[in-house]
């Protein structure tokens, strides 16, 4: 799906490039952001199908999300996570961004399957992944005394880059035979 660059690009914070691509995004998820970076940095590069039983298995609290960002006492930031079992570190089940996640990645193949009939869309490979601040509902909550203090309601923007690495390496195949 290549596009013209002179045009402009709404909606995405990297370039469409390839001819075998597919998109999805998600605007104004009431997810925490935190979580939604975690997962996109664990999920990035993997294929569509095996993030999507990785997070399953998220939801069902088998494994876990490593929690690599903030994660050091002292060092800025808080703690944001216990380490678990095994050699993973910190880290967290977060159910309610791992269902969105799943939704966006069924979303994005099921696009690839409308637009590419020859491509399996369980084996393309997740390229881009970001999850962004959306926007910020503000309120205000009334405390004692007549005083009233913020209550912001946070949310998030997802967007997924669905790429068919097969047709790259028939090419490189064909150019092989030469």
């Amino acid at each position: 799906m290549s596009r013209d660059l002179s045009k402009p690009q709404s909606g995405f914070t990297q370039l469409l490039k390839g001819s075998r691509l597919a998109v999805a995004r998600a605007v104004n998820r009431d997810i925490h952001h935190k979580h939604c970076y975690q997962i996109a940095r664990a999920v990035k590069g993997m294929y569509a199908g095996d993030a999507v039983s990785y997070l399953e298995k998220v939801v069902k609290q088998e494994v876990a999300i490593p929690y690599k960002r903030r994660s050091r006492a002292g060092k800025g930031g808080n703690t944001m996570a216990g380490h678990r079992k095994g050699k993973m570190g910190p880290g967290r089940y977060p159910h309610n961004a791992s269902i969105a996640f799943i939704k966006l990645i069924e979303s994005a193949m099921d696009n690839a399957r409308q637009h590419h009939e020859d491509i399996d869309a369980e084996d393309m490979v997740i390229t881009h992944l970001a999850a962004h601040r959306g926007q910020v509902s503000k309120a205000m909550r009334p405390r004692a005394r007549g005083r009233a203090t913020p209550s912001n309601h946070y949310q998030v923007n997802l967007e997924i880059f669905l790429e068919d690495m097969s047709a790259d390496a028939d090419e490189d195949e064909e150019e092989d035979d030469y």
